[in-house]
This record gives structure tokens, C-alpha cells and sequence, in this order.
């Protein structure tokens, strides 16, 4: 057999069975008996056999693999996204391909249309932005499931899985108040997302006019899901005459830069201000002080994901459906114990 690839007809002839018992036992189609089984499985390893994944995928309309796009896989949260989707595929046999999007709808679109073409069973997608990532989202719906995660994009008729940002920002707020906090500061992200907006618009919500929540006299600083917005904000609020009783960060991406630059200044956090966040993440358990943050349940919101897909697979007319998870806040001694 040097020279060419092995069939499964080389492996039959090996393991002196048929080439369709062969094929059932490479493919886990159906059982076979346990001895021609084993028979198979050591012909198929001595002689080097690899399935032909795309005569198979031609035969039977799936490939075994979901496609996942994220906005920038820079961002801590997505990697744990990422991680979380690859773990629950890989119960059930399948392959994630990853693809980032690198902050751009035009990127977006490209890798989105690649991983159609690459013909994966499903999207699992992370939108750029709540607007301008539709055309491509709803095009590659067209072609098969798909699913929104973590974000969602207006008026895109996908399923979608997220979790309560307004219940997280109120969990932050109420916490802080408990805790004595008067004049609380919002440090997030331009609303282009939808994670930026319900985040930014709840804490608005949360806090009143009263409060000056409009953001006129400085109570919100909006720029990037970035840690270096998180070290500009942190300058800006460090130019100030005063300090506020405490800041909530709408990521822990800018949550934990805004910590560093606060503590290289001098502030002693959180006897002299409190900083609560979003997504609780790893990075923010090895910050000083370690972070306080409301915690997604990622892996809960992974699993849904999976099972949204692989139901839009075998139901394409089903209703959109939309899945909201609730967040929980973990204390820690950025906001003191």
C-alpha cells in the first residue's frame, strides 16, 4: 500500500470483514459485534488508516464541526468563551474552528462567509457590533444554525444566548451602597455592542438624574472593551480634584488596567475607592487587591449554545429562541470584605 492512501477496503481485508461492518465501526454508526470491532480497530491502526472527512462530509451532509467567531480573541473573556464551546463540542465528538473577527464588521463578514464555505454544522458568533454585523449574520443564517453569544444584534432573527447584564450592573450598584458608596463612577464601553449598551444604560437606570447618571458631570467614562481605555479612564478620574466613593467597570479587561494604574498613583483600593466588575474573569483573581466582579455562568451558557444549534439543525423553522442567564456577584477584597 506504499504510495497510496488506505481505504477502508484495505482495513476490511486486514481485519477479514466486510467493508460495510469496516465502515461502521470507523464511522460509530451502529454497533458491531465486539470482536470484529477490536479487528478492525487494530487493522485500521497497523495499517496508518484517516477517514476521508470530506467524502464522509458529502455522504452525510455534516463535517462535525461548528464555527465561532469572536470580536478579538485578545479579550480575556472570549478566550474563556472559546474554551467553554470547544469543551461541550468535545463531549459529543466535535471539533471547534475558531476564527477572530479582530474588531472589524468587514473581518466579521469574511471569516463568517469562510467557515460556510468550509461547510461547518453550525455558527456559534460573538457580534462586533449590535448593527453593522447583521448583513453577515443573517446571511450565513440563511445557510444554516446559527447562534448569538454573549451579544446580540439588532433585529437578527438568530437564536441567541446571554446573560442579565441589567441584573449584574444592579448586583454591582446594590453592593456598593451597602457598602457606604455615595458618588459611584461607571467606566465602560461605547455602545456600540449590546453588552455596552444594556450595560451603560442599567447603571444610567440604577442610579437617576439625581445622581447624575447622564454622564454630564463625569459619573460615566465610555471608550473600548480595552485595557487601554482602563488605564486612560483610570488618568482621567486620577486628574480630578476628587476621587469617587467607588467605580464600576463594565469588563474586567478594563477593570483590571484601571486597578494597576490606581495602585502605581498611590490609591489604596478600596479604603479609598471600591472598583467592582464584570465577567470574572481569571486575571482578575491575581490582581492587588483581587477583583470583585459579577461571574457569567460561561460554561451553562456554552452548553446552551450547543443545544440551540443542534436543534435549529434538526428543526430550521423552529421560533427564534433566546436564552438569558442569571450573573452572580463574587466578592473580593477590591470592594472590602
Amino acid at each position: 500500500m506504499m504510495g497510496r492512501k488506505v481505504t477502508v477496503r484495505d482495513v476490511a481485508a486486514a481485519a477479514g470483514v466486510s467493508t460495510a461492518t469496516a465502515s461502521r465501526v470507523l464511522t460509530h454508526s451502529t454497533s458491531v459485534n465486539p470482536e470484529m470491532a477490536r479487528r478492525v480497530l487494530k487493522a485500521s491502526s497497523e495499517l496508518g488508516y484517516t477517514a476521508n472527512v470530506f467524502a464522509r462530509a458529502l455522504r452525510t451532509q455534516r463535517t462535525d464541526t461548528v464555527g465561532m467567531v469572536v470580536p478579538s480573541i485578545s479579550n480575556a473573556y472570549f478566550i474563556a468563551a472559546v474554551e467553554a464551546v470547544e469543551r461541550e463540542l468535545a463531549d459529543s465528538g466535535r471539533s471547534l474552528i475558531l476564527c477572530d473577527a479582530r474588531e472589524s464588521v468587514e473581518t466579521e463578514a469574511q471569516r463568517i462567509e469562510l467557515l460556510v464555505q468550509r461547510m461547518v454544522d453550525g455558527l456559534i458568533v460573538v457580534p462586533v457590533t449590535a448593527f453593522d454585523s447583521v448583513p453577515a449574520i443573517e446571511a450565513a443564517a440563511r445557510q444554516g444554525p446559527v447562534v448569538l453569544f454573549d451579544r446580540w444584534a439588532d433585529a437578527a432573527s438568530t437564536d441567541y444566548v446571554g446573560s442579565d447584564n441589567a441584573d449584574g450592573l444592579r448586583l454591582c450598584v446594590d453592593h456598593l451602597r451597602a457598602r457606604g458608596c455615595r458618588s459611584i463612577v461607571y467606566v465602560g464601553a461605547k455602545p456600540r455592542t449590546s453588552t455596552a449598551y444594556e450595560r451603560h444604560k442599567a447603571f444610567r437606570e440604577l442610579m437617576g438624574p439625581a445622581d447624575g447618571a447622564d454622564g454630564a458631570d463625569g459619573s460615566t467614562l465610555l471608550g473600548e472593551f480595552s485595557i487601554e481605555w482602563g488605564v486612560d479612564a483610570a488618568r482621567q478620574l486620577l486628574g480630578r480634584d476628587e476621587l469617587p466613593d467607588a467605580i464600576v467597570c463594565g469588563a474586567d479587561i478594563i477593570a483590571v488596567a484601571l486597578l494597576g494604574t490606581l495602585r502605581e498613583a498611590g490609591v489604596a483600593v478600596p479604603e479609598q475607592v471600591k472598583v467592582v466588575s464584570y465577567d470574572d474573569l481569571l486575571l482578575g483573581q491575581l490582581t492587588v487587591p483581587r477583583l470583585t466582579s459579577v461571574r457569567q455562568p460561561i460554561d451553562a451558557m456554552a452548553a446552551e449554545a450547543v443545544r440551540l444549534l443542534d436543534e435549529r439543525a434538526g428543526r430550521p423553522d423552529a421560533p427564534v429562541h433566546k436564552s438569558i442567564f442569571r450573573p452572580t456577584l463574587v466578592v473580593r477584597e477590591s470592594t472590602g470584605r
